[in-house]
């Protein structure tokens, strides 16, 4: 094996430009620790620490320690906005400015075999979890060999790691240093280590979560019964999450974690707060040696809406909100109430190809949808029976531009085509499109009739809390009713949301477009169909996983599917981009989704006193901003 040279030279410049804390009694603790270090219900901090803790640079300054970060979730199940907080720690991680750079984290450093099979992590010696429980190789080796293959906690296997079809297996070399073997070449393997979903290893401490699981525990299915639980499955997933966007991850206080915050009040059903208390062994430290995390905790409030998240951040009642309120419609009222909440606002990076898109349920479950939905005219005949203009005019003040899902214009994957097409306004001739296709029946009220003789309706679902996708879902029905489509639209519940597209029962799923850049590689679920999250052809998503309710796809897919295997086999980054290119121009051929609009510059609503926050920071899922920003380091000084 090699060490990757690339990343290598990173994570030493890296290390290099930071002061180095070389004396156990150089490090420093949050004042709050001091009473239980002192009563003996903590060890010292040196203890606590590994022997080679990883050691910040600082976004302004070396900070000092007290406060909460405080913000608002929306509803019962707005799971992502914790792990954006503090879900955040993978073996290797993006650097902050997500330039490509891979840096270390959990692991010190990496090597991998020249055919890209297998690799080897060092990781960090006395480095713990967060209830003082030692973290090891064998935590990654219990997630890869024990955890993931089992059928009944994942009959969905992560796709990232999967290769021929099969999970890789880990081997513990020694408590520090483990190796991940797979079948096969696996070329984007320590891209997605180090995304959001390389959180998934070192999600589970293999001595509290093994008691759950039957294999390491015979009492297992008894603490489930005793637990008020169906089986040790769903009482090993309230107990440890199983996956990380689990709600449940963050309503077990006794789980271990590694983040800089860990659960105090849970997030459960009925919540009004969700409370986060401070790690008391994270292992990092800032160049004067002291421990971070520099703020006690978080408090987040649970509302029924949107509306009164934004209400409290105007009140100055939060001091980091991006998530729910950072839209453009919301600058104006936010602006004129920065001075007397004590607040400004910070730009945001949009990592995304667009700002919505629209899924057609390519896979829909009636037969005779799924034709019409299926024929790419229709798609066309929707796209360019909208007024992009008047929609940008009035959802985002006339601030962006057309443009369909497509990676952005300064990312290796630009695709001019795949971004263009079928843009211009042109009613008449998405009329003529519509009627040559066999739906040029109308009925009494003006509307066009399927085939079969049954007017031709869809609604358009999208979540309620998120974005401000409802008010262009809106706009854009009007737009096809007037060409004759019965488009309807239902704002719902993000759970019910999900039941229903991930079932496969949903006609049209609005969602983000997704697929910046470099994520557009690891997760090109807008480009082909490759998972839960393709809106536009869930059942064969699930065939790509391998999944009930798989269906085949048509040969274009396939050959999408080829080429990304192809990807997959190869370190060669410009062999990546040449096959990635390919997968796009079939994506443009096929016409999967409708976008309206480049996505609108993001912002964040930041209180003056909270400092260590970084400007301009990109936000995206795979970069899940702003934990990879170094969260940990925020501080508050009047």
């Amino acid at each position: 094996m090699k060490t990757n040279r690339f990343l290598a030279t990173v994570a030493l410049a890296a290390l290099m430009g930071m002061p180095v804390v070389s004396l156990a009694q150089d490090y420093h603790q949050a004042p709050a620790l001091d009473a239980l270090v002192k009563d003996g219900k903590l060890p010292p901090v040196e203890k606590r620490l590994p022997e080679n803790p990883r050691v910040e640079d600082m976004v302004e300054k070396v900070g000092v320690y007290g406060g909460y970060q405080t913000g608002g979730l929306v509803g019962g199940n707005d799971r992502n906005a914790l792990v954006k907080l503090t879900g955040y720690e993978p073996l290797m991680a993006w650097d902050r400015e997500w330039s490509g750079k891979i840096i270390p984290n959990v692991a010190t450093s990496y090597k991998a075999s020249d055919d890209a099979t297998t690799f080897t992590f060092e990781l960090r010696k006395g480095m713990k979890w967060s209830n003082g429980m030692d973290f090891t190789a064998e935590d990654i080796a219990f997630m890869v060999n024990d955890v993931l293959p089992d059928d009944k906690l994942f009959p969905a296997k992560p796709a990232w790691l999967l290769v021929n079809g099969k999970l890789p297996v880990a081997t513990v070399d020694s408590p520090t240093s483990v190796t991940i073997k797979f079948s096969g070449p696996n070329g984007l393997f320590m891209m997605n280590v180090a995304g959001v979903f390389g959180t998934q290893l070192t999600l589970m401490s293999k001595q509290y979560c093994s008691q759950f699981m039957p294999k390491f525990n015979p009492d297992a299915e008894k603490l489930a019964k005793d637990a008020g639980d169906a089986g040790w499955v769903e009482h090993l997933s309230n107990k440890c999450g199983l996956e990380i966007e689990q709600v449940q991850r963050w309503r077990n206080p006794d789980m271990p974690v590694l983040g800089p915050w860990k659960i105090k009040d849970p997030y459960v059903s009925g919540a009004t707060q969700v409370t986060f208390e401070r790690n008391p062994y994270y292992f990092k430290v800032d160049p004067a040696g002291n421990q971070l995390p520099y703020l006690d905790g978080a408090r987040y409030s649970v509302n029924s809406d949107v509306q009164t998240v934004l209400l409290a951040a105007m009140a100055g009642k939060i001091n980091y909100q991006e998530r729910h309120i950072g839209v453009n419609q919301n600058r104006p009222v936010l602006n004129e109430s920065a001075d007397k909440g004590g607040y400004e606002l910070i730009d945001r990076v949009t990592g995304q190809g667009a700002d919505t898109s629209f899924a057609f349920n390519m896979t829909h479950k009636d037969p005779v949808m799924r034709k019409i939905f299926g024929n790419k005219d229709f798609r066309v005949a929707m796209s360019i029976a909208i007024d992009r203009k008047a929609v940008i005019d009035a959802v985002y003040l006339g601030l962006t531009q057309p443009k369909q899902v497509a990676p952005n214009e300064n990312t290796l994957y630009a695709n001019d085509r795949l971004a263009h097409q079928y843009l211009d306004y042109d009613p008449d001739k998405a009329n003529k499109l519509l009627d040559s296709i066999g739906l040029g029946k109308k009925d009494a009220d003006g509307f066009r009739l399927r085939p079969d003789g049954k007017r031709l309706t869809f609604t358009v679902i999208t979540p309620a809390a998120l974005s401000n996708w409802g008010d262009v879902a809106e706009l854009v029905i009007r737009y096809w009713q007037a060409v004759g489509v019965d488009a309807r639209f239902q704002s719902m519940d993000r759970t019910r949301y999900y039941d229903l597209k991930s079932n496969n029962d949903h006609d049209v799923a609005l969602w983000s477009g997704e697929g910046y850049g470099v994520d557009a590689l690891l997760d090109p679920r807008l480009y082909m169909p490759v998972s839960l999250e393709s809106n536009f052809a869930i059942a064969w998503g699930k065939a790509y996983l391998k999944m009930q309710g798989g269906e085949e796809p048509p040969e274009a897919v396939k050959k999408q599917w080829a080429l990304y295997d192809q990807i997959k086999s190869t370190t060669d980054q410009a062999k990546q981009t040449a096959l990635f290119q390919q997968i796009l121009d079939i994506a443009a051929d096929q016409f999967y989704t409708i976008a309206i609009s480049s996505p609108p510059a993001g912002f964040a609503v930041k209180s003056k006193n909270l400092h260590n926050v970084m400007n301009n920071a990109p936000t995206s899922w795979i970069y899940p901003s702003p934990a990879p920003s170094n969260t940990e380091q925020w501080f508050i000084q009047n």
